[in-house]
């Protein structure tokens, strides 16, 4: 009896034990939820849990003997570290503890701790620990930063006091004071490689509150530092030491806060530990606090945008406050100022910094025409303002007055003429908030989230990195970098990339708002008419070359020649063109591929022709001619033929439509039409091949008249089945009535070169497909192109279809918008199918958190649709199928 009561007796402690901490736990939800603050609660919650470590701690010493607790007592003591020292933890933090002792007790201690760490395991907290000397800690500290930086604010919680001082003072002497600098650069290069790991932007759209850009790891740098040089991890203490500004201790305070909260509600809302933020948790704490969607602009963003004003102020101060005391050896510091040099009579320029004597900042003060040419000197020399220089610039534009100067104007638009350092001197004028001095609207999108799966940055973010994509083509060899550096007025394209999208965030559409703001900027900078007119255009139609080169047939004389008359002139264009890259360059990673630089750089190609002068009509007849020659000297004729094959090639080359003459090269034509004249009867032939340079693989599929009956659809869902994506699809039939498409797609199955294996069990999926030998495909409703599992979207955006029957002579034009997954191909071209609708021409294109799915499609006949009612119908049917097909 007494040995079940033995064992019973720790189940009833373990239960105990985990009743406590759980009720810890709830204790601070209640807090929170209660109206106290986010730091308020993290300090009772470590309150908390430093009682409940001391009563375990208390539990296991008395199982020693009493002389061995005395000595325990005097000659060891457990240590709060890192996060656990700091009281910012959040419910289920890691629980950072040192376990420290003198040699006479190490094995005594050892026991002890290892029962210790068992019990809080036990009980429900995740622990990391260490069992060491002080010698043993600070010979690893020495060697490892991240070891050093947990000990920089260290916390007794019990045992030897004398043996908790000797540690802090050691460790102050060998590792902090000794090292100096070193410790300084070990913490701020272990602190980098951290961000490039969770988020090297303080804007990332799912970010983790801890370890992002501009996140509480980026004040706890702060501290650290702040530890190395002044002596104090305090923010108010740095501030009365000068090394941080009384903003700047405003704007940190107020970041540790909302941070610390957040993490906290995130951690009670999972149940578990959990630090990133993501688009389900943003909707839920956007409800949370009452934010309801406006005009423009949702609710979620608004939470968002004041998020990442937090972290964007956390950033900027943390990277200015590490180079202020990233202090060079000796050496270097004098070699930097042997080597500087004035400028103007007021600035010293260095190889790579620009500064001003201390009297000499004063004449900044709110004056912006003496900063935008600090900013305009800056840029010549391509170097940085010095952190001094940048706090200076921060107050000083603070106080400038709304209007602008014409010296001021004129400065900026030197500036934006710029190349290689303009991305730069752009992102340190957003940071010092003097480019809101100079375009008012940009200080409405700061931090402001477009909440979507298809943009990866917020719009100031984005629209900085559009400026930068575009100075990069600079160096580009291929047709991009040779437009760009064609350009005369790069401050104007410049100046339209910073503009085109800061309509955002408005109930009216954000062309029709940047296009406003565009002529109000014009005006403001005092540009002559010509150069405001162009900007107003590159703003205003900012999205249309992307439009209709990635959606539109490009070879279409009613697509080419009303847009290049609304460009104007070929300066016009090729700034357009640029604009066009740079923005999807800037969205995110994988969004400017080399199949849409393909795409766009033809239809750049085709509407110069018409704006450098010459027909459009006459060039594309001779165009066509050189491709009939060049046809009928490749199809070489079999020994029994004769001069009928001229004829028959010709009577192909006629039937065979504009878009599938202009995609493909004569050497190709002649290939498909040597697969046509070969084609066995009942024979369906497939051939892939592999394009290194658009990372694309093209399918070309002939097969004879009597399968052409829905080869379309089947087709798409032999493809999509095997896990293709398809981007676009030409779809012809020859005079004979033979099957001949083209389909270009990605397979994510492989990272790099498609293997001809690969390429050869896609084309049997095909053939069987179309041979009526294989069942209908079937897709895993949650699963992306790639084979991983799709997240639920957040997305609200609607289906929808819309028709154009304006556009192309010979086609009715259909786009789709529906949340992309496999299957939706598939569904759409049944349904068109099944509608009595041929399919010319595919193209298919993410489009924020949608697909766009254009079809060029006619009756069977190869007549377009005009009827409105039949037109009617076709939307209304598709929008059904789709929006079925989504709820399955």
């Amino acid at each position: 009896m007494n040995d079940i009561a033995t064992l019973e007796q720790p189940k009833t402690q373990l239960s105990a034990d985990k009743r406590r901490l759980a009720e810890s736990r709830e204790r601070a939800r209640r807090l929170l939820e209660g109206g106290a603050t986010g730091l308020q609660t993290a300090a009772a919650l470590s309150q908390a849990v430093d009682a409940f470590v001391v009563e375990l701690y208390r539990r296991e010493l008395a199982r020693l003997s009493l002389a061995d607790q005395a000595r325990v007592e005097k000659q060891a003591a457990i240590v709060a570290i890192g996060g656990t020292a700091r009281g910012d933890i959040a419910p289920h933090s890691d629980l950072d503890l040192l376990f420290v002792f003198r040699p006479p007790v190490r094995q005594t201690f050892q026991d002890l701790a290892g029962r210790l760490v068992r019990s809080i395991w036990d009980a429900g907290l995740s622990l990391g620990h260490s069992i060491r000397t002080v010698g043993e800690t600070l010979s690893l500290a020495r060697q490892d930063p991240e070891v050093a930086t947990t000990l920089v604010e260290p916390r007794r919680l019990c045992g030897a006091e004398d043996l908790f001082a000797e540690l802090q003072r050691r460790f102050v002497r060998i590792v902090v004071r000794r090292r100096g600098s070193s410790f300084v650069a070990d913490c701020i290069r272990g602190r980098r490689n951290e961000q490039l790991k969770h988020g090297a932007t303080s804007q990332q759209l799912q970010p983790d509150v801890k370890r992002s850009q501009g996140a509480l790891r980026d004040l706890h740098l702060i501290r650290w530092i702040g530890f190395a040089r002044y002596g104090t991890a305090d923010l108010d203490s740095l501030r009365l030491q000068g090394a941080l500004s009384v903003d700047d201790v405003r704007r940190l305070k107020a970041a540790w806060e909302f941070l610390t909260r957040v993490r906290i509600e995130l951690h009670c809302a999972a149940g578990r530990a959990q630090d990133v933020l993501s688009r389900d948790e943003q909707l839920r704490l956007a409800t949370e606090r009452g934010l309801s969607d406006r005009p423009g602009r949702r609710g979620v963003e608004l939470f968002m945008q004041e998020y990442f004003r937090h972290t964007s102020a956390v950033a900027e101060i943390e990277e200015r406050f590490a180079r202020r005391n990233q202090r060079p050896p000796l050496a270097r510091r004098v070699a930097r100022l042997l080597t500087a040099h004035r400028s103007d009579g007021l600035y010293r320029v260095g190889h790579d910094w620009i500064d001003m004597p201390p009297r000499q900042r004063k004449r900044l003060a709110g004056d912006l025409e003496a900063i935008l040419k600090l900013y305009q000197t800056a840029a010549l020399y391509d170097v940085d303002l010095t952190p001094e220089m940048v706090d200076a610039v921060k107050s000083a534009a603070a106080a400038a007055p709304p209007e602008l100067t014409s010296g001021a104007a004129a400065a900026f638009v030197r500036i934006l003429a710029c190349t290689r350092p303009l991305g730069r001197v752009l992102r340190s004028m957003s940071q010092t908030g003097v480019l809101e001095r100079v375009v008012p609207a940009f200080a409405d999108v700061r931090s402001l989230l477009q909440f979507n799966q298809y943009h990866s940055y917020t719009v100031d973010e984005h629209s900085l990195r559009a400026v930068e994509a575009a100075t990069d083509f600079d160096g580009d060899p291929g047709p991009l970098g040779e437009c760009y550096r064609e350009i005369r007025h790069k401050h104007i394209l410049h100046l339209a990339l910073l503009l085109h999208d800061l309509g955002k965030g408005r109930a009216e559409d954000h062309s029709e708002v940047g296009r406003r703001i565009a002529e109000e900027t014009a005006a403001r900078l005092g540009l002559t008419e010509h150069d405001a007119e162009t900007l107003v255009f590159l703003v205003h139609k900012h999205l249309a070359m992307n439009h209709l080169g990635l959606r539109r047939n490009t070879a279409d004389p009613e697509v080419l020649l009303p847009f290049s008359r609304q460009v104007g002139s070929p300066e016009t264009l090729r700034m357009l063109y640029v604009l066009t890259a740079a923005d999807l360059t800037a969205v995110g990673p994988g969004v400017w591929t080399a199949w849409k630089a393909e795409l766009l750089a033809e239809f750049y190609d085709r509407l110069m022709v018409v704006l450098s002068g010459r027909r459009y009509e006459y060039h594309e007849r001779q165009r066509l001619e050189a491709i009939r020659r060049h046809v009928h000297a490749a199809v070489v004729p079999l020994a029994w033929e004769d001069e009928r094959l001229q004829g028959w090639i010709d009577r192909q080359l006629d039937a065979l439509p504009p878009h599938y003459l202009g995609a493909l090269s004569p050497a190709d034509i002649a290939a498909d039409l040597d697969r046509v004249r070969g084609l066995a009867p009942g024979e369906v032939r497939i051939d892939a091949r592999w394009d290194a340079e658009t990372g694309a693989v093209d399918y070309c599929v002939v097969a004879p008249p009597d399968l052409a009956e829905g080869c379309f659809h089947k087709t798409c869902g032999a493809l999509t089945g095997r896990r293709l994506e398809i981007l676009t699809a030409q779809i012809c039939t020859t005079t004979d009535g033979v099957v001949l498409d083209r389909y270009r797609v990605l397979d994510r199955d492989f990272v790099g070169e498609v293997p001809p294996e690969r390429m050869d069990e896609v084309a049997g999926t095909i053939r069987r497909a179309l041979l009526g030998e294989a069942a209908p495909p079937a897709f895993q409703k949650r699963m992306r192109f790639d084979g991983r599992p799709q997240p639920g979207l957040p997305s609200d955006l609607p289906i929808r279809v819309t028709i154009d029957s304006e556009t192309s002579d010979r086609a009715t034009i259909v786009d789709v918008f529906a949340h992309d997954r496999p299957g939706l191909l598939y569904t759409i071209t049944r349904t068109l199918y099944e509608l009595g609708l041929s399919v010319e021409l595919a193209r298919i294109s993410t489009h924020l958190d949608q697909v766009v799915d254009v079809f060029y499609v006619t009756d069977r006949e190869g007549r377009k649709i005009a009827d409105a009612d039949w037109l009617r119908h076709i939307r209304d049917t598709l929008t059904a199928r789709i929006e079925e097909f989504e709820n399955q």
